[in-house]
């Protein structure tokens, strides 16, 4: 008999979990396992025990640790969203195991989070910002925006995008938000936020364009304040459940001040005609660091333009919608902004107050240990 072909004692319910995990049906696990049907039921009731080599497969193709499937029982989990909203006002989905995937990785990236915290001895920043259904968005962006930024803030003083985002971050992220970007199919979800331990944490779509991440980031901020957090994809306005379009708003009027917009010399200079250009679109939404969408959506909310006229708009933009190309960013780099400033800074202040070793440091960084002196001087930059 080889050595891997024996049979191995797995509780039934531990790998009934495990595919239930990743969203999958029998005959969808059955087919990914290069199984009948028939074999996965015998091994989830207990009828049959799989080989070793069939439990290797499971932990690859469920994502888990191979240790997982000798458990006396299911590990507790925190449930995840049963659904999510499209696009185009598509009907509610299922999650997909992607996206589960995803939701999984941004959990496990906050137990870390916690557990450098505590070794730390860093207190839990208490995120006291609250807002409700039946808030204005506009006062409500006012006022977030006078309690979370810091310093000498200027958006309008960066020169591009990327460093829109990286400056928002360290915003929220000094307020006690931990932001992780990670990649999720396009077509799937723009971001998605949760609070575990009364810790928020937002996550964004790394494979979306810089702009739609820097709006996504205030969106699920938006979700965090009503406390009504969970899986986003920003659907079009007309679509949009009240509390999308009230995050949605939220984040415009974050983004994009009224009274700031409004005395913006291409608004000013614009004249009464709701009729905007490119052109236009294109130079005020330089300033503001968002996408023209943004601009004109704002526009519509504080009377500059019609509905009839944004929807025309935003249907001849998506007969020429080109999809967000990446380039393939360094190791070093894509953690960093992954794990975020915030994140990688407590692993390398854990490590120089000897709570942490060397390969423990690059177990959290997700790096070879040649690499850290790297990613020190990333975020050093």
């Amino acid at each position: 008999m080889g050595k891997r072909s024996f049979s191995v004692p797995v509780e039934p319910a531990v790998m009934t979990w495990a595919r239930d995990s990743m969203g999958f049906s029998r005959k969808e696990a059955a087919l990914k396992l290069k199984v009948t049907e028939a074999m996965l039921t015998k091994w989830e009731t207990g009828h049959q025990r799989p080989k070793l080599t069939e439990i290797e497969k499971m932990a690859k193709v469920y994502q888990r640790p191979l240790a997982m499937f000798l458990f006396s029982s299911p590990p507790v989990e925190p449930s995840v969203p049963s659904d999510y909203r499209t696009a185009m006002s598509e009907p509610l989905k299922p999650l997909t195991p992607g996206t589960r995937v995803v939701i999984r990785k941004a959990r496990g990236l906050l137990a870390s989070a916690i557990e450098l915290q505590k070794e730390l001895r860093i207190e839990t920043i208490p995120f006291t910002l609250k807002a409700s259904m039946h808030d204005n968005p506009e006062l409500v962006a006012a006022t977030v925006r006078q309690d979370i930024l810091r310093g000498n803030f200027n958006i309008t003083s960066i020169s591009d995008s990327q460093g829109a985002l990286r400056l928002w971050k360290s915003q929220l992220e000094y307020a006690g938000i931990f932001i992780f970007q990670l990649s999720i199919s396009q077509k799937e979800i723009k971001g998605f936020s949760f609070i575990e331990d009364g810790i928020p944490v937002i996550v964004i779509n790394k494979s979306d364009e810089l702009n739609s991440r820097i709006f996504s980031l205030f969106h699920e901020l938006g979700h965090i304040l009503l406390g009504d957090c969970g899986i986003c994809n920003m659907l079009e306005a007309e679509h949009a459940t009240a509390i999308e379009k009230l995050c949605n708003h939220f984040a415009g009027a974050f983004l994009v001040p009224e009274r700031k917009l409004l005395s913006h010399k291409i608004v000013t200079g614009h004249g009464t005609s709701f009729i905007w250009d490119n052109n236009e679109l294109k130079e005020i939404a330089g300033h503001f660091k968002v996408s023209k969408e943004v601009i004109l959506r704002r526009l519509l909310t504080l009377g500059k333009t019609t509905t009839p006229v944004y929807q025309q708009w935003r249907a001849d933009q998506m007969k020429v919608f080109i999809p967000y190309g990446k380039k393939r960013a360094d190791k070093v780099k894509s953690i960093v902004e992954e794990r975020g400033i915030k994140y990688v800074s407590m692993v390398f202040d854990a490590f120089e107050k000897s709570k942490i070793n060397t390969l423990e440091m690059a177990e959290y960084l997700d790096v070879r240990t040649n690499q850290l002196s790297r990613v020190e001087e990333y975020i050093s930059d």
